[in-house]
């Protein structure tokens, strides 16, 4: 029997505002500083306020380490520019350097984050080893610059499957159904409205007669084009979220989200233009704004009782010693 577990949102856009303009004055006055203790003061807010079946989820991480990772990352900036004022060969040392520490860095980021997080009292989990994910970032690219971009829906396919697939929550791994044809097909929409809309903005551009004319639909045909652009990107965003996390399954237990494309649109276009108007002073809404839309379409599938699941992840926790081995001494600011 499948039950229906929806997420829920509790956050309000006035206390969030409270937060925010804190941590904002707070990181402007240590140079940057306090911004570890803000990154972990907006987490809580959004994790403590994020409810499953009445329980909200909950992020440990310590400011000081995020703080010693993020001036490990400045360090190495700093040495690049200077490496580049010395020697251009010195500065493409350098790329290369962190392109090869690329996958490190981004498996670091995600097992931090993910040991950091859990829910009722269960922490979730990321293991992956450096050359699962060198295959999948240094492969995938190397794929789509040979194939001229053909490849690249198959890397967007595998680095969805190596997230999902290397993630887990106490004793049980995740899973991913989802298919590389299922990406395709995402990708093949959004690049036919590309071509119709080109092949619209042309059709606008040859029926001007005269100057005048030629001039209208040029205007129009530009903004035709941003426009369509603009809703392709909301759409690949929100179909590609849909896919991957409705192909996501915790042992039996499934998540399903149902996202829509044109709600998605009208929430970034009032939200851009609230923070323009605003002069930013409404972000901290807007952010809640689309968080909450967001949990408000992301549902648990629970094969069964949740509790009963719970129960089990805890007690295999607890037989464990509730211990994490390997585990990571600073974030890397991802």
């Amino acid at each position: 029997m499948t039950v229906t577990v929806p997420f829920e949102f509790s956050g309000r856009a006035g206390e969030y505002f409270k937060i925010w303009i804190v941590n904002i004055l707070l990181t402007f006055l240590t140079l940057g500083i306090y911004s570890a203790w803000a990154k972990v003061r907006t987490r809580r807010y959004f994790y403590g306020n994020t409810f499953l079946q009445d329980s909200s989820f909950e992020y440990l991480a310590d400011p000081v380490k995020i703080l010693k990772g993020r001036l490990i990352v400045f360090g190495f900036f700093v040495l690049y520019a200077i490496a580049t004022r010395i020697a251009v060969a010195a500065g493409a040392l350098f790329g290369l350097f962190f392109l090869l520490i690329f996958p490190w860095v981004f498996v670091r980021a995600l097992a931090f984050n993910a040991r950091n997080s859990s829910y009722r009292n269960i922490r979730f989990d990321f293991n992956a080893s450096y050359g699962r994910a060198a295959g999948v970032f240094i492969g995938g690219g190397i794929l789509t610059a040979l194939t001229l971009g053909l490849g690249y829906p198959y890397f967007v396919y595998l680095r969805s499957k190596f997230v999902v697939g290397n993630s887990g929550y106490g004793s049980t791994p995740f899973g991913f159904s989802a298919r590389a044809a299922n990406f395709y097909g995402v990708y093949l929409v959004a690049f036919v409205g590309i071509v119709l809309a080109i092949g619209l903005a042309w059709v606008l551009l040859a029926a001007g007669a005269g100057p005048e004319e030629l001039m209208t639909g040029g205007w129009l045909a530009v903004i035709l084009f941003y426009l369509s652009l603009g809703f392709l990107m909301v759409y690949l965003q929100t179909s590609i979220t849909n896919l991957v996390w409705s192909n996501a399954h915790l042992g039996d237990h499934r998540l399903e989200s149902t996202l829509q494309t044109t709600q998605m649109l009208w929430i970034h276009v009032s939200n851009t233009v609230a923070i323009v108007l605003s002069f930013g002073l409404l972000i901290p809404w807007a952010i809640i704004r689309k968080v909450r839309y967001r949990l408000d379409n992301l549902k648990l599938l629970a094969a069964g009782e949740l509790d009963d699941f719970i129960a089990g992840e805890q007690e295999t926790v607890a037989a464990a010693g509730g211990e994490i081995a390997d585990f990571f001494d600073f974030d890397l600011g991802i």
